[in-house]
């Protein structure tokens, strides 16, 4: 299988995104829990509160599955894992990893969550720190 290092997604976003080599990229790696599963590196570049470009790149691929360019006034921040643990309020120790599916808490991959697990409970923070149960969509009645 192959692996994209960081460096390759960086320079691969780069490129599609139209990019200058010496705009700042931060580069995330992101569990996707929907088929097709496996993971993909989210890429921002610019400062976190001025965004110029944001990209996912799959890294069994190497495809550049989803990016948009920024006006350069736009934040794309992410919190970090404490602020997502702090968030979920969940006791004892916890583990935090970014994670995404299309689901009600985030409908694009240039938007994960971070999956907060203690060996009893899981729950989910969405970036703008809203705490979601689950990934699944409510079921309907009828």
């Amino acid at each position: 299988m192959p692996h994209l290092s960081k460096r390759e997604a960086i320079d691969l976003a780069r490129r599609r995104l139209g990019l200058k080599p010496g705009i700042r990229a931060s580069a995330f790696p992101v569990l996707r829990t929907d088929p097709p599963n496996g993971v993909y590196y989210l890429l921002v570049f610019g400062e976190p509160e001025a965004a110029v470009g944001v990209a996912a790149i799959d890294v069994a691929t190497s495809d550049v599955t989803t990016w948009a360019t920024l006006p350069g006034t736009a934040p794309h921040t992410l919190i970090d894992a404490e602020t997502a643990r702090r968030r979920a309020g969940l006791r004892g120790k916890s583990r935090a990893q970014l994670v995404w599916r299309s689901s009600p808490g985030s409908r694009s991959p240039l938007y994960p969550l971070w999956q907060i697990s203690t060996d009893e409970e899981t729950v989910y923070v969405d970036q703008q720190g809203r705490v979601w149960p689950s990934l699944e969509s409510p079921r309907r009645g009828g």
